[in-house]
C-alpha cells in the first residue's frame, strides 16, 4: 500500500462511502439509504444475468410463509420484515456484481481506510464535545462495572462499524503476514486502532481467529522449508506474555474486565449475543412452530413478553426486541429448516466457489461462519457483504493458493 500514491477518481468510490460511512446517516434508527434505494438496485440489476437469481427468493421462502401464515402472523411486522430481508437479498445481489464489475477493490479499500483515518482523529476530537459526541460514539456499560465510549462513526452502533471494517482489516492483515507490503507500521495502525476504539471484542476476536485458521491452512506454503511448529510456539509463547502483561499491568482496563467478566458470565453483552440468544430464539419459535420459526418480523410481536420474563424486566417494548445473534435470529424466525438451510448453503457456496483456493477469500469465510454465532441479525447487509466477497470466485488472485505457492518456490531458489 503506496500512502503516496495519486489516482483520478474512481466511479465506484462514491458508493463505497454511501456504503462505508453513510449509509444510515440521519436517518432512524435501523434504517439504511440502500433499503430505500431498492427499486433503483432492481433497476440497476435488471440488466445482467443475475437478475433471474431474484426467483430463488421467492421460490425458498414460499413453504415458510404458508406455514407462518396458517399459524398465524401480525401482518404489519411480517410484511415489513420480509421486504427488508427482501432488501437484503437485493443488495447481496448487487454486491455480487459490482465485485465482477468493478476492477479497482484494491483502490477502493485504500481509499476508504485513507479516508477513515482522519475521520477517526475528527471523532477523538468530538470526545471533548457533549453536543456532537453522540454522533460518533456509543457510550454504555459495555460489562458491568465498566461504562464505555465506543466507536461507532456514523453508524447506529459500534459492532456494526467494525463489521463494515472486516474485509478491509483482513485483506491488508493478509498482506503483512504473507505478502509485502509498503509502510507495514501505518498500516497496521491504520487497521487496528479504529477497531480497538470501537471495542467490538466479537469482531476482533473473530479477526483473530479467522487469521490464525488461514495461517494453519497454509502453514505447508507459508512456512516452507522453515519448522512451522517452532513459529507457532513462538507466537503461543508471545500470546502467553502479552496476557500476562495485561493482567499483571492493565487489571483495570476494560480489556482485562470485560475478558474476566466474559469467563466468569457476568458480561451481559457477550451472553446476549451467545448463550441468551440461543435460548430466547429457541423459546419464541416454540410459540408458533419450532422447526419453521415463528416467522418474518414476529420476534418483535411474540419476544417482547418472553423478553421482559427472561430478564426480569419491563423495558423491552415491541421496537426494542431483536435477537442480537444471526443463528439465534434465524431459529426463532424460521425455526431448525430454516437453520439448516443457511448452513446448508453455506458449506455448499464454499466448495462450489472453492473458497479454501484463496487466502483472503477463506479468512473472509471463516470470520462470518464464527461471527454468525456470536452477532448479527438475518437481515444484516453488512454480514452478507462479507458473504458475496467469500464466495467470488474472480478477486484478489494475489491470495490465490497457486500463485502463492509458486511465488514461495521461486523465494526459496
Amino acid at each position: 500500500m503506496n500512502m503516496a500514491t495519486n489516482s483520478s477518481i474512481n466511479k465506484y468510490l462514491p458508493i463505497a462511502l454511501l456504503y462505508f460511512f453513510f449509509n444510515g446517516f440521519l436517518l432512524p434508527h435501523g434504517l439504511l439509504y440502500t433499503t430505500i434505494l431498492t427499486p433503483l438496485l432492481l433497476l440497476w440489476l435488471h440488466k445482467f444475468p443475475i437478475f433471474k437469481l431474484i426467483k430463488y427468493f421467492f421460490i425458498i421462502f414460499i413453504p415458510f410463509v404458508v406455514v407462518h401464515l396458517i399459524n398465524g402472523v401480525n401482518l404489519f411486522y411480517y410484511l415489513r420484515s420480509f421486504l427488508v430481508l427482501f432488501s437484503a437479498f437485493v443488495f447481496s445481489l448487487c454486491v455480487y456484481q459490482f465485485l465482477t464489475e468493478c476492477k479497482t477493490l484494491r483502490l477502493i479499500y485504500r481509499d476508504i481506510l485513507l479516508i477513515n483515518a482522519p475521520l477517526v482523529c475528527f471523532a477523538l476530537i468530538m470526545l471533548f464535545m457533549p453536543s456532537l459526541k453522540s454522533e460518533f460514539w456509543y457510550t454504555n456499560e459495555i460489562t458491568p462495572g465498566f461504562e464505555s465510549v465506543r466507536l461507532q462513526m456514523f453508524t447506529y452502533e459500534p459492532s456494526y462499524y467494525s463489521l463494515l471494517f472486516v474485509p478491509i482489516a483482513l485483506y491488508y492483515y493478509l498482506k503483512l503476514l504473507i505478502l509485502k507490503l509498503p509502510n507495514p507500521t501505518t498500516v497496521l495502525l491504520l487497521l487496528t486502532i479504529p477497531l480497538l476504539l470501537s471495542l467490538s471484542f466479537g469482531v476482533i476476536l473473530g479477526i483473530m481467529l479467522s487469521l490464525g485458521i488461514t495461517l494453519l491452512w497454509g502453514a505447508g506454503i507459508f512456512f516452507r522449508g522453515k519448522n512451522v511448529s517452532s513459529y507457532f510456539f513462538i507466537v503461543f509463547v508471545f500470546l502467553c506474555l502479552a496476557i500476562f502483561i495485561m493482567l499483571i499491568f492493565f487489571e483495570d482496563s476494560v480489556f482485562v474486565v470485560r475478558i474476566a467478566n466474559v469467563f466468569s458470565g457476568k458480561d451481559i453483552s457477550f451472553r446476549g449475543r451467545t448463550f441468551d440468544s440461543f435460548y430466547l430464539g429457541w423459546e419464541i419459535a416454540a410459540q408458533k412452530s419450532i422447526w419453521w420459526g415463528c416467522g418474518f418480523g414476529q420476534v418483535k410481536e411474540i419476544g417482547t413478553d418472553i423478553f421482559n420474563t427472561f430478564y426480569n424486566t419491563s423495558i423491552y417494548t415491541a421496537e426494542s426486541v431483536g435477537i442480537p445473534n444471526a443463528m439465534g435470529d434465524t431459529l426463532a424466525t424460521l425455526g431448525i429448516v430454516g437453520v439448516f438451510l443457511r448452513i446448508f448453503l453455506e458449506v455448499f457456496f464454499f466448495f462450489k466457489t472453492k473458497v479454501y483456493s484463496n487466502y483472503y477469500r477463506l479468512s473472509l469465510f471463516a470470520f462470518i461462519f464464527i461471527y454468525q454465532f456470536t452477532g448479527s441479525f438475518i437481515t444484516n447487509i453488512a454480514e452478507y457483504s462479507i458473504w458475496m466477497i467469500a464466495f467470488h470466485k474472480d478477486i484478489f488472485e494475489e491470495f490465490d493458493k497457486v500463485k502463492i505457492r509458486i511465488s514461495k518456490l521461486r523465494e526459496a531458489v
